[in-house]
């Protein structure tokens, strides 16, 4: 998986491209070219970008408290000061007032000592920024998989479509041919009204399956920010495997290493329990150095004269004695804080195995399903032959005919299915154990022919 600034990277050189090739008109066809484009629109991964760069300052500002710091303070004043004269009584004198400026400048030095507070702040920090990372990178596989989703939603709405269009063309050449065998008395009446109930149905099938596929290609203007109307097929000679390798604890064993949703609740636990320490710290005293350095000026006369200079240097300690009870609330917050980390570690951590479990079987179960699909394919066109042969001599009737079609598209539609919901629980399950990444997309558009374009449909009434 790229690390996170290499998708930081990646989102930028993508705005630099895209913007010279006038984005509004880019085309785009392929797999990757929807990711790429989702990388740089994405809502959704620009958010989880923010939200990582704001969290991943938390390391620099908790650093700060432990590096010394230095501060300039100035001062400057007018002072007024009126003196009383002595006083006579035939003949008093007004007061004396005087006006002078005073103005002083420190630079002041401090470093912190010993201060347990601020260390365990620091050490949560990078725990804080370890979770953001793996959010982040959680977040990346996630757009990875919802780009396949809605690309393969496409296809899978196109196959429907092109099973429900040719059952529709097939029905009506067979109305077709039946009307034209009882026009000459071959066949009865009834055989026509089979016939066009079920042309009748199949039209509405299409026109259901015209509006899902148009409707597939709205989740791509979400992603990307364009309103996509072409993607290119799945190529028929797509490799359809077993995992690798055939042994289900070893997938769990590399999830429980390298999930990022479970690497993201590890941290939070560790941030927990550093919480747990900072809370405690409270009790602790504190120590600073402080050296400081000052230059006072004064327009008033006094026995130390109008200018003075002072260097000091200072060792401070604070003992906290009592706070109201606040530091022994927080400790107890503190705890509560981390038993939630830990009960939330090992739900996830549960989840994680159960969803590796899970997908690792489908994966197996959709190989032997993409396989028994395929069989049931040339099974069904096989049927269809023999049941239009009985019609033809008159062993099999109409109905025996339509329903034998409905099952051959029926099973081309499953076989397109099952196909692509194989490559989508691949992802599924590199996503879970934390090897999914854009690689992963890239070879999968390999198969991606640019010889079959599948086009948004306007859905028309018949």
């Amino acid at each position: 998986m790229k690390t996170v600034q290499d998708v930081i990277q990646v989102r930028k050189t993508l705005m630099v491209l895209f913007c010279a090739l006038a984005i509004g008109s880019v085309h785009a066809e392929t797999l990757e070219d929807i990711y790429n484009l989702a990388v740089l629109n994405d809502p959704q991964l620009g958010v989880a970008q923010a939200v990582f760069l704001s969290r991943n300052e938390v390391v620099a500002q908790n650093r700060a408290l432990i590096l010394p710091s230095l501060s300039v303070v100035g001062e400057t004043s007018d002072n007024r000061r009126t003196f009383p004269t002595n006083p006579s009584r035939t003949s008093p004198n007004p007061p004396t007032t005087a006006r002078f400026n005073d103005h002083s400048w420190a630079a002041i030095l401090n470093q912190p000592v010993f201060r347990l507070d601020s260390w365990y702040r620091f050490q949560q920090s990078k725990s804080i920024q370890a979770e953001a990372v793996a959010n982040f990178a959680t977040e990346q596989q996630s757009l990875l998989v919802r780009v396949a989703e809605s690309y393969f939603a496409i296809l899978e709405a196109e196959a429907a479509l092109s099973a429900s269009g040719a059952e529709r063309d097939a029905v009506q050449r067979q109305l077709e041919q039946v009307q034209q065998r009882f026009d000459v008395g071959l066949v009865a009446i009834t055989d026509v009204l089979e016939s066009q109930a079920a042309y009748d149905s199949s039209t509405v099938n299409v026109i259901e399956a015209e509006g899902a596929q148009s409707t597939s290609f709205e989740p791509l203007l979400r992603l990307t920010g364009s309103n996509l109307q072409n993607v290119n097929g799945l190529e028929e000679e797509f490799p359809i495997k077993y995992p690798e390798p055939q042994n289900e604890e070893a997938w769990v064993e590399i999830a429980l290493q390298n999930n990022y949703s479970l690497t993201s609740a590890r941290e939070r636990l560790h941030t927990a329990e550093k919480g747990v320490k900072l809370a405690k710290a409270g009790h602790y005293p504190t120590i600073d150095a402080q050296i400081a350095y000052g230059h006072n000026v004064s327009g008033s006369a006094s026995f130390l004269g109008n200018k003075l200079d002072q260097r000091s240097m200072s060792l401070n300690l604070t003992v906290p004695i009592y706070q109201g009870g606040r530091v022994r609330s927080l400790v107890r917050q503190s705890g509560y804080d981390l038993e939630a980390a830990q009960q939330n570690f090992d739900l996830i951590q549960r989840q994680v195995v159960e969803a590796t479990r899970s997908l690792y079987t489908a994966i197996n179960t959709d190989v032997a399903r993409v396989r028994a699909r395929l069989r049931g394919i040339e099974s069904s066109q096989s049927a269809l032959d023999a049941t239009q042969t009985g019609y033809e001599v008159g062993t099999r009737n109409i109905v025996d005919v339509l329903n034998a079609q409905r099952t051959l598209y029926l099973s081309q539609f499953q076989y397109a299915s099952a196909r692509y919901q194989y490559v989508l629980d691949t992802l599924r399950l590199k996503q879970a154990v934390g090897t999914l990444s854009p690689e992963d997309i890239y070879d999968l558009n390999n198969f991606i022919d640019s010889a079959i374009t599948v086009s948004r449909t306007t859905p028309t009434t018949r």
